[in-house]
Parts: C-alpha cells; sequence; structure tokens
C-alpha cells in the first residue's frame, strides 16, 4: 500500500475510468429493480451483478436482507461493502440506491430505457441518474483506491440499498435499524441523491413531508336532477381550492436556505368516481402534496385541514375524512461546521474551482433517516434533474468530475 499520495496523480487516474462507468452502467441498467408496488420483483438481480463486481475492489462485501414475502426472493437486498482504512474507527460512507421507477411511457423515449445508450458525452437509460449515478460512483472510488494500492486515512464504505423509491422500509431504515452501529455520528456520509447542473449544490436541510387523502361524501343522483343530489365533485373542486388558500395564508414563512423557500401545498391525484357522463357523484377522493419547512410542524398542517375541511362540510351539508398517507417530519439539518461539509466543499473547490452552495430541498432521501439519529450527512451529486423524466440522462464527465470530488474528499483533510 502506498505510504505517500500524491492527490493530482489520483485525480489523472480518475480520468481513466470513463471507459469502465460506460461498462458498468451497461452491465445493471438492462437489469430492472422495481418494488413490488411499482409492479417488480425487487432489486436481487441486479443485486446479484453489482456483487459481483463490488467483489473485485473490496475487502468486505456482504449482503443484509430484509424480509419482503411480496417478492419471489422473500427478502430485498442491501450490499455493504468496505475498504479498510488505516484508521479503522471511522468510515466514510457513500449511500446509493439501486432500485428505480418505472421507465413510464416508452414512446416518450428516444432510446431504449434498458440499454444504457452512449451518445458523445451522454448515457441514456433509466436510472441512470437516480440513482445509477450514485451506484458508479461508489464503486468506482473503491476501484481507484484498489488499483493505485492506496489504504484511505479512515475506512471506506460503499452501500447499495434497496426500496428507496417508496419509502425504503426495506433499505436504509432496515439497515440503522438491524444494525444501529454500523452507521454512526462519528462517520462521514454522502448520500449522492440530489444536486444541481455544476456540482456546487450541497443539500444540508429537508422538508417535512405530508400526503393527505381528502374524501368528500356528498349524494349521488341523476344529473338532470341535480336538486336530489348533493355534487361531491363540485364541493370537493370548491374545497381544494378553500384548503389550498388556507395553507399558503397560514404557513407563509420563507427561509432562503430552501429551493423554493416556502412550504409547497399541491393538489394532485384525484381517483376516479363515476362511471358516466349524466351521474352525479356522491363521493370525491383528492390528495394534496405538502412539504413543510421545518419552522413548523406537521400537525400544525393538519389541524389547519381539518378544520377548514369540518368547517367547510358543516356550511353545505356534506361529510369529510382527512386521512393521513404518508409522513415524515422534519429533522434538525446537518450544521454546516460538520466534517463531511468541510471536506465536500473543500473537493469541489479543488475539483471545479467553484464555490460550493449550501442549500434545502423538499424532496426527500436517506439522509432524512441518518439525520434523525443525529448523524451529519452531506447530500450531494452533479444532477440536471433528469431522473424519472423520459430521456433520463447524465453526461459522463459529471460522473468523472463526481469521482474525483468524493476521493478529493476522502485522501485530503478539511
Amino acid at each position: 500500500m502506498r505510504s505517500k499520495i500524491d492527490l493530482g496523480d489520483v485525480l489523472k487516474y480518475v480520468d481513466g475510468q470513463r471507459d469502465f462507468a460506460i461498462e458498468l452502467y451497461r452491465g445493471f441498467i438492462p437489469i430492472k429493480a422495481l418494488a413490488p408496488e411499482n409492479g417488480g420483483d425487487g432489486e436481487w438481480d441486479r443485486a446479484n451483478y453489482l456483487l459481483g463486481v463490488a467483489k473485485r475492489y473490496f475487502d468486505e462485501v456482504r449482503v443484509m436482507e430484509a424480509p419482503d414475502n411480496r417478492v419471489s426472493r422473500g427478502s430485498r437486498p442491501n450490499v455493504i461493502a468496505l475498504i479498510k482504512g488505516l484508521d479503522a474507527s471511522r468510515t466514510y460512507w457513500v449511500i446509493a440506491h439501486m432500485d428505480t421507477v418505472p421507465e413510464g411511457d416508452r414512446s416518450l423515449w428516444s432510446y431504449d430505457p434498458f440499454k444504457a445508450t452512449v451518445v458523445g458525452d451522454t448515457i441514456y437509460g433509466r436510472g441512470v441518474e437516480d440513482d445509477g449515478q450514485g451506484i458508479v460512483m461508489g464503486i468506482t472510488v473503491g476501484k481507484v483506491l484498489r488499483e493505485l494500492g492506496i489504504r484511505p486515512p479512515i475506512n471506506y464504505g460503499l452501500i447499495l440499498a434497496s426500496d428507496e423509491e417508496v419509502g425504503s422500509k426495506h433499505g436504509i431504515q432496515y439497515i440503522i435499524n438491524r444494525e444501529p452501529n454500523l452507521i454512526t455520528g462519528r462517520d462521514l456520509v454522502v448520500v449522492p441523491d440530489a444536486g444541481n447542473a455544476d456540482g456546487t449544490m450541497i443539500e444540508i436541510a429537508e422538508k417535512g413531508i405530508l400526503w393527505v387523502r381528502i374524501t368528500v361524501y356528498g349524494k349521488q343522483a341523476h344529473a338532470s336532477l341535480p336538486e336530489l343530489g348533493l355534487n361531491a365533485y363540485r364541493l370537493g373542486s370548491e374545497l381544494t381550492l378553500e384548503i389550498d388558500r388556507k395553507l399558503h395564508e397560514v404557513f407563509n414563512y420563507e427561509d432562503p436556505l430552501f429551493i423554493p423557500p416556502r412550504s409547497t401545498f399541491e393538489p394532485t391525484k384525484v381517483e376516479p368516481n363515476v362511471g358516466n357522463v349524466n351521474t352525479i357523484p356522491g363521493r370525491h377522493v383528492f390528495y394534496i402534496d405538502c412539504r413543510i419547512l421545518p419552522k413548523y410542524g406537521i400537525d400544525e398542517v393538519l389541524k389547519v385541514i381539518r378544520d377548514t375541511a369540518n368547517n367547510y362540510c358543516d356550511k353545505h351539508g356534506c361529510k369529510v375524512d382527512v386521512e393521513v398517507v404518508s409522513r415524515e417530519d422534519p429533522v434538525q439539518p446537518t450544521s454546516a461546521d460538520s466534517e463531511i461539509i468541510k471536506r465536500l466543499s473543500k473537493a469541489i473547490r479543488i475539483v471545479r474551482g467553484l464555490e460550493p452552495k449550501l442549500l434545502g430541498i423538499g424532496g426527500g432521501t436517506y439522509a432524512r433517516y441518518l439525520r434523525a439519529r443525529g448523524i451529519p450527512v452531506a447530500v450531494w451529486m452533479t444532477s440536471k434533474e433528469t431522473a424519472h423524466a423520459p430521456d433520463e440522462h447524465v453526461f459522463l464527465s459529471d460522473v468523472i468530475n463526481d469521482i474525483k470530488t468524493v476521493v478529493a474528499s476522502l485522501l485530503t483533510e478539511p
């Protein structure tokens, strides 16, 4: 193992990893990794391929299985790989996820979503960004350390988890509940699952997330005799606007740390009601997606929604149910003074020559569950924000620069 490391030489070596990155993408992108909620059979096929690759470069590789009887294997895989460092008491973790969302309407794709098509500097495919970019980054860092004979200052660890797209119950949540001391507050953690186009954004905070299902009950009738019914569609539409107005009125604080700086409340899904045009529906179901600044509690938001709904229905003679579909309470942000933020910021300056920006987002990542345990986490990668869209793609030059940035932050002091 090398006793002295020239960072410039290491970064030049990373420049030569483009072909490996393409080969890796072409190996796992064709292997679907969908949760059962998305019509899939889990991540095992993809995990087995990635296990084979990881074993070439890491000292220790194992799989933690999260039981799930909805998939044929009966479990969901979580790959945990480690390269031992000079100080074995601490670990620099990269935590990525193997699962993806479905490809959606194939007619909207210019290329086969499961072929990892390379066009110049761009590679297309479902999951190449979310979170294939994190997978390639994490494995390639291990490859570089192994091939250059570098023993890092602390352990280098990689977790390829399952189930991120639908709640992480069988992924990072299972891992930290099963082995609560695997990742500690002394470790350095990067979650490559959000970023901006030039790689300068480090996400240190996330809004709380609340999904609400609201059911309005009226009275079904023939459309030619509306006086005999109570149109739940009309009532639900009016209530949607009333709740929307009230939420934006009450929760109007802006925090410049976040993009966007305010809490957001968006009516989204509407369930089908009647199957024919000439029937007044007696039931209307709609959903609201709430992304809530840490200043506010989710219970505060729920109270406003319930009070507004009940007051409206008392006035108009309908009934209403408000149900929580999903809830993720805000957690304490990662401190700007934490070691991982300082290391990553320095590495961005070294590799990109740009000044990093610390921001919060409305989306949810694995970081939430780690921060809730007091573990500082940097959510970071270069992202053109094509995840979940047709023609999802990444620039290979961005992938290489991300690998350089992680290597630099691992090998240099803040």
